[in-house]
C-alpha cells in the first residue's frame, strides 16, 4: 500500500463520517460528502470501483442536490421525519451489505427509507403525512433520495475496501 492509498483511505473515512452525520441535517447536501468519500475510495487504488460507477454516482449526486435546491425553503429546511428516514436507511444499508452487491445495498437503502418514513407517519408529528398519500410519497422522495444516494455510496465503497483486506 502506498502513501497515496493511505491518505485516500483517511480522506474516505473523514468524508464517509461527514456523509453519515449530514444525512440527519437537511441543510447540507449529504450526497456531495458521500460522493467525495466514493471518489476518495476510488483514488486509493485498492478498490475495484470503475469510472462508469463514478459517472453514475456523480449524476445521482447532481440529481439529489438539485432536488434539494428546487424544494420550497420550508420543506428543504424541515427536519420532520429525517431521523426516521435516515435511521431506517442506515440500518437497511448495513443489512444490504450482507448481500455483498451494489444492487443489494441500493435496494435495501430504498426499503429502509420508505420503512423509516412509514414509522414516522405513525407518530403524532407524522400523522399529517397521511400514509399512504401523494403527500407522503413526495415528502419521502424529497428527504429520502439524498439519504439513499449518500449512504449507498459510502456502503459500496466500504464493501470494496473490506474486500481488499480479506
Amino acid at each position: 500500500m502506498t502513501t497515496i492509498s493511505i491518505v485516500s483511505l483517511i480522506l474516505f473515512g473523514a468524508l464517509a463520517f461527514l456523509a453519515i452525520v449530514t444525512v440527519y441535517i437537511p441543510r447540507f447536501p449529504s450526497a456531495v460528502a458521500g460522493y467525495g468519500a466514493f471518489a476518495a475510495a476510488w483514488l486509493s487504488g485498492i478498490t475495484a470501483i470503475e469510472v462508469k460507477s463514478l459517472i453514475f454516482w456523480g449524476i445521482a449526486t447532481c440529481i439529489a442536490t438539485a432536488i434539494l435546491g428546487m424544494l420550497p425553503r420550508t420543506i428543504a429546511r424541515s427536519r420532520a421525519g429525517v431521523a426516521y428516514i435516515s435511521g431506517g436507511t442506515m440500518t437497511a444499508v448495513f443489512v444490504g451489505m450482507l448481500f455483498n452487491t451494489n444492487a443489494g445495498v441500493i435496494l435495501a437503502a430504498l426499503c429502509g427509507a420508505v420503512l423509516g418514513a412509514i414509522a414516522f407517519s405513525n407518530t403524532e408529528k407524522g400523522r399529517p403525512m397521511e400514509f399512504p398519500s401523494r403527500k407522503f410519497f413526495n415528502y419521502t422522495a424529497a428527504k429520502g433520495l439524498p439519504v439513499v444516494v449518500s449512504l449507498s455510496m459510502v456502503a459500496i465503497s466500504l464493501l470494496h475496501i473490506i474486500s481488499y483486506f480479506k
